[in-house]
């Protein structure tokens, strides 16, 4: 029974390895060269060209053409792109979890110090920041995993990178 399971697994390892490998996609590239992210065929962007706003779902036409939806874009009109990355959505989990405890305890501290009265209602002063954080970070999380992240043209270069079969 392991064994046939190692074998499914090792078998679909290599199909998402040979699927991953024939995608084309957009390669999203820092000016300092640190950074490189690649957005894949058929995800969900945005795409800014002369100030107005194209969503859809991306598909890479050739070298310097996408198409968002039925728009045909031209890479170097691109002024901005925002794409939810599975960096993004990480980040935006590991924002709303603890963003979440983090502000629901400092609310309840708040309340609980403002109930009590005398010294804790000095506590619940000091406890109001700590709720502020936490809502403010389960904010952002959420904007993550709902938008995405934002790759303007002013820090990032645009690449297509189509794989050589």
């Amino acid at each position: 029974m392991k064994q046939i399971c190692i074998v499914i697994c090792l078998f679909l390892l290599t199909a998402f390895g040979a699927n991953a490998q024939s995608k084309r996609s957009l390669e999203v590239i820092s000016y300092s060269g640190t950074k490189s992210i690649f957005i894949g065929e058929g995800a969900s962007v945005q795409v800014i060209k002369n100030g107005h706003k194209y969503n859809g779902y991306l598909k890479i036409l050739s070298d310097q053409l996408i198409i968002i939806n039925s728009d045909t874009i031209l890479i170097s009109q691109v002024q901005g792109i925002r794409a939810r990355t599975s960096s993004s959505q990480l980040n935006g989990i590991a924002l709303v979890v603890p963003g979440t405890i983090i502000g629901g305890l400092g609310v309840a501290g708040a309340v609980a110090g403002a109930i009590e009265g005398g010294y804790a209602l000095v506590a619940a002063i000091f406890v109001v920041p700590v709720a502020a954080i936490g809502i403010v970070g389960t904010i952002k999380g959420i904007q993550l995993l709902s938008n995405g992240k934002k790759f303007p043209s002013s820090k990032w270069k645009y690449k297509i990178a189509i794989p050589s079969n």
